[in-house]
């Protein structure tokens, strides 16, 4: 290679990296203007004229395309499975030629994992000239076959094969003329469930018991195959992933294999919760319905466990008395709403586990005389979730989303150092408040007197 040929190569890089560095700078409004041409220098002291491209004038479009105009260019259609539908679309020429218009059923990209099948869709007619200046109307219908799941779909109509042109390669070509459908799948549920979540607190080395009824609402039997998910969430401790405290083998599950049509059908949960294991467990029970108008969400029973082991001692908590005063304490649990109810709003066979708790409380001399002046149960109740899965054909369902649990003690004090003791029972949490003096109800007769043990050991079952 020569030197000559050398400096022209190199001129040619440089003149890259010009056109690059080049902003706008004659035109105001102009994207992109440049000079006709610019200096290059090469090395040796020499320099070459290049000429610089031209950009596209504003507003001039690359592209020579049939206008037309598509009315409505969206369409929603509620349809139940085995049902027909029609809508009608108007499309206006606007050019100044005839255009020939073929309406063809396209997937819609990246619709998701419902995909509408060409078959559910016709468009009529077939295909039409429209002269300059007319419209034609097309009629689409969609007739959704029997037994089509549930869902949301998507689609769209293309009346010509025109599409806008692209720099780079595309799955799709973006097509000018479509019309987008979106089609609505809806479908009553053939069942009802009573409860679709169970959510409790257990304890390590007990047993429990739960019972859901699973109502049929259709016109023939419902097959049903019930048994534990497998695909339970993770749960994560402090250094990763964590077994969960539960697993299949700690599960036994009644339920019959076929409701006949309106009738009712009892499914019996029992949970063996091993010695020594605590966490949480978030799993579900697999009704094993085959129904297309059931998502695989709504054929379960969502399960959702605290399991702690009952600590062997009670919370201490120690605090001063500066002189004879009344002391006041008050202890609150906050129990979350975890009991099927019956169409009745009244719990169906739930073992009774009310927080409790026994406390003690010591002074300078000795175990005070602590007296229980007040029990307080507070709640907050909603008329249910979803209608389609509770009510049914009932009018409401009452259905306690919490409940608190407020024990108030009562005790005379003297001035020094006490000492506050709890032992919770069935109850992961705890909240205490200890009031000193003012309008602190003094101790009442001891025929309130509640004997230590006797709150918990009647609440335990």
């Amino acid at each position: 290679m020569n030197l000559n040929a050398g400096k022209v190569i190199l001129a040619v890089t440089m003149f890259f990296f010009a056109i690059t560095a080049c902003t706008a700078a004659d035109e105001p409004g102009s994207v992109g203007t440049v000079h006709a041409e610019t200096i290059v220098p090469v090395p040796g002291g020499e320099s070459i004229q290049a000429p610089l491209p031209q950009p596209t004038p504003a507003g001039e479009s690359s592209g020579n395309y049939t206008r037309l105009e598509i009315m409505p260019t969206y369409m929603n259609f509620v349809v139940e499975p085995g049902e027909r539908k029609e809508m009608t679309v108007t499309v206006r020429n606007r050019d100044t030629k005839t255009a020939r218009v073929q309406p063809m059923v396209r997937q819609q990209p990246y619709a998701g994992p419902d995909i509408v099948e060409s078959s559910w869709i016709a468009v009529s007619p077939a295909s039409a000239d429209i002269a300059a200046g007319e419209s034609t109307k097309f009629t689409v219908i969609v007739t959704m076959p029997a037994g089509t799941l549930r869902g949301m779909y998507s689609s769209m109509i293309t009346f010509t094969d025109e599409a806008y042109p692209s720099a780079y390669p595309q799955p799709f070509p973006s097509y000018i003329h479509t019309l987008g459908l979106n089609i609505n799948v809806a479908s009553s549920p053939v069942i009802q469930i009573s409860t679709p979540y169970i959510s409790d607190q257990l304890e390590s080395g007990s047993e429990y018991s739960y019972t859901v009824d699973v109502k049929n609402k259709g016109s023939a039997p419902l097959a049903m195959n019930a048994r534990i998910g497998d695909d339970s969430y993770p749960v994560y401790g402090p250094y990763g992933p964590q077994e969960p405290p539960l697993d299949a083998k700690s599960f036994t599950i009644s339920a019959p294999s076929s409701i006949p049509p309106g009738r009712n059908g009892t499914v019996t949960l029992k949970v063996n919760v091993p010695k020594n294991a605590s966490g949480y467990f978030n799993g579900n029970v697999d009704l094993g319905i085959d129904d297309p108008a059931i998502r695989l969400e709504e054929s379960r029973i969502q399960l959702n466990f605290l399991i702690w082991k009952q600590p062997e001692g009670g919370f201490s908590k120690k605090f001063l008395v500066p002189s004879q005063e009344p002391i006041s304490l008050e202890l609150t649990s906050a129990m979350p709403m975890m009991s099927p109810v019956t169409a009745a709003g009244t719990p169906q066979n739930m073992p009774r586990r009310e927080p409790s708790f026994d406390a003690t409380l010591t002074g300078p001399d000795g175990n005070a005389n602590l007296v229980l002046v007040e029990k307080v149960i507070k709640g907050s109740v909603n008329l249910g979730t979803d209608p389609a899965l509770t009510n049914g054909d009932q009018p409401g369902q009452y259905q306690e989303t919490g409940t608190q649990y407020i024990f108030t003690y009562s005790a005379q004090g003297e001035p020094g150092q006490w000492t506050l003791a709890v032992m919770p029972r069935n109850t992961q949490s705890f909240e205490y408040k200890i009031s000193l003096g003012g309008d602190n109800p003094l101790p009442v007769p001891s025929l309130f007197t509640l004997p230590p043990g006797l709150l918990g050991n009647a609440a335990r079952q």
